[in-house]
């Protein structure tokens, strides 16, 4: 390399670049894609070129590009265009109704209304809203609405009629349509059903809607500081591959994706020739999706149809990922991939990746579990987030037993399990800042920690990693991401404060200066 090569230069940086060799510099040059040298400002300078761009960060803190391990990205964009249903905005049925009724009033005639955000255990009823509360503030079109936690759905019923569920209707594998107790009649509202009312709906958005979504999905992110995601899609196939694909050529999307592949559509992808491992640093495929959840009142997947499901993957090349919120579930995938193989076999022609397989989510992380999950060997992606956004809620509705142990980062970290951080999202907002905060301090938003769970705390530096070098480690690509090292690529954020010095109460607040992914600024704060 020469001097030449050189095309970015930053300097008068307070670097924490997460690599144990340097922890601390003050510039860092960036040669195309890729970082070239990181060290003090004087011996940096002098690899300038004449059409070297130049930046002083001003003695702000520059951190590797932020992993995002756990979202979903076309959720994401449903949200931003959505009807905000969150508590603020409708803490009553009626409120709900009316911001329901303004919509509709908006809308076509027989357009459909959506909304995201709802939550039943904070409406002051205390319950979901159903068909009939939908249909008095919108009778003429079809409304979906969908809980804050993405696992239940409230709809009308025009939307009932279109999507052809009626009282003969069964439940979908693994989700439950509610009843009314009296006359059998679905009530309109669902859990884990949304891939059955996608399949049953088709497409109720147009592909201009669904474009325009993405693109404010990717200024967000970008606004944040996240350069790479895990879209963790339990339907995502070959379609919405060639979709990433699109979106990223046409730059509406500027980040780094890993998809996961759902463990029904592997063999789509197969056939053209698609692996996990396979693509390239901007798209590549990621973990095998495995729901296992309670929600019909058994652990679905049964274990014996989980053994299955996971000898499955591994044969193809997959690890898998399994979404894993209660007790139950988290100790039967636990005990499931201890008995597996370690490591998947390679596919043909060995495009697979020796990656472990992972636990999401890990929410009821009691103790008894901490020793079952690390005899696994499985990577373990939380979302402190949550207790950030839900902490409230969670010292009002959870068993205040499982209170303290809730997302247990620290217990996991102490056991040696490795932890990665994802927002979720759009379950909540995809902002890192909050989530390291809970990760910290075990608080949620309103201050107040959850229960004595202090046991559970990281310090400020283990969260950065499990939100940057620990995400790339749960993908498979810490060769490349994660840190700020030379060799790796140029996927950086400039944030205006030191979170390593600044109390941890200004932690959710942190802002981004700037936002560099592959040596090119894709969001600069004006």
């Amino acid at each position: 390399m020469t001097t030449g090569d050189i095309t970015l230069i930053l300097v008068n940086a307070n670097m924490l670049t997460l690599d144990p060799a340097l922890p601390r510099a003050g510039a860092v040059a960036i040669a195309g894609e890729r970082i070239a040298a990181v060290g003090g400002d004087s011996e940096i300078r002098r690899m300038a070129w004449p059409q070297t761009q130049v930046i002083d960060c001003q003695g702000l803190t520059l951190l590797p590009g932020f992993n995002d391990a756990h979202i979903h990205l076309p959720g994401l964009a449903r949200r931003l265009q959505d009807l905000d249903c969150g508590p603020q905005a409708a803490p009553t049925i009626a409120a709900l109704q009316a911001l329901v009724r303004r919509r509709a009033e908006d809308r076509g005639p027989s357009a459909w209304v959506r909304g995201f955000g709802y939550d039943d255990r904070q409406l002051a009823e205390l319950r979901h809203p159903s068909r009939h509360d939908l249909d008095v503030a919108a009778p003429h079109h079809p409304v979906w609405l969908q809980h804050r936690s993405g696992h239940a759905s409230a709809l009308n019923s025009r939307a009932l009629e279109t999507a052809g569920i009626h009282r003969e209707t069964p439940d979908p594998p693994g989700g439950v349509i509610e009843r009314d107790n009296s006359t059998g009649e679905p009530t309109g509202v669902m859990f884990e059903s949304e891939s059955f009312l996608r399949q049953r709906l088709g497409r109720i958005r147009t592909p201009d809607d669904f474009d325009d979504g993405m693109r404010a999905t990717g200024r967000l992110l970008a606004s944040y500081g996240i350069t790479s995601v895990q879209d963790a899609g339990v339907d995502n196939g070959i379609e919405r591959w060639h979709t990433f694909q699109r979106l990223q050529a046409a730059g509406a999307l500027p980040c780094r994706i890993t998809m996961f592949a759902s463990i029904e559509r592997l063999d789509e992808l197969a056939a053209v020739g698609l692996y996990h491992g396979s693509g390239d640093e901007w798209l590549r495929l990621g973990h095998a999706k495995i729901m296992l959840t309670l929600t019909s009142g058994a652990l679905h997947p049964s274990i014996r149809e989980l053994e299955t499901l996971v000898e499955y993957a591994h044969r193809q090349g997959f690890p898998v990922a399994i979404h894993c919120i209660e007790e139950e579930a988290i100790a039967a995938a636990a005990k499931v991939l201890a008995a597996s193989h370690p490591h998947p076999n390679p596919p043909p022609e060995g495009e697979g990746i020796l990656v472990s397989d992972r636990i999401e989510h890990c929410a009821e992380g009691a103790p008894h579990l901490i020793d079952a999950v690390r005899k696994s060997g499985a990577t373990v992606v939380t979302n402190p987030g949550f207790l950030y956004h839900n902490g409230t809620s969670y010292r009002e509705n959870v068993d205040p037993r499982l209170l303290p142990h809730l997302y247990p980062a620290g217990a996991l970290l102490a056991a040696g399990i490795s932890v990665a951080f994802g927002s979720d999202a759009p379950v909540i907002d995809p902002n890192p800042w909050p989530g390291i905060y809970s990760a910290v301090t075990r608080n949620a938003a309103d201050g107040h920690r959850l229960a004595n769970g202090g046991a559970q705390a990281v310090g400020v530096e283990q969260a950065l990693r499990a939100y940057t070098l620990g995400a790339a480690q749960a993908e498979g690509t810490p060769g490349a991401k994660g840190s700020i090292t030379p060799g790796k690529l140029a996927d950086l954020v400039l944030v205006d404060s030191d979170p390593l010095g600044v109390e941890p109460e200004a932690l959710p607040g942190m802002g981004t200066a700037l936002t560099i992914i592959g040596g090119s600024i894709v969001r600069e704060n004006s």
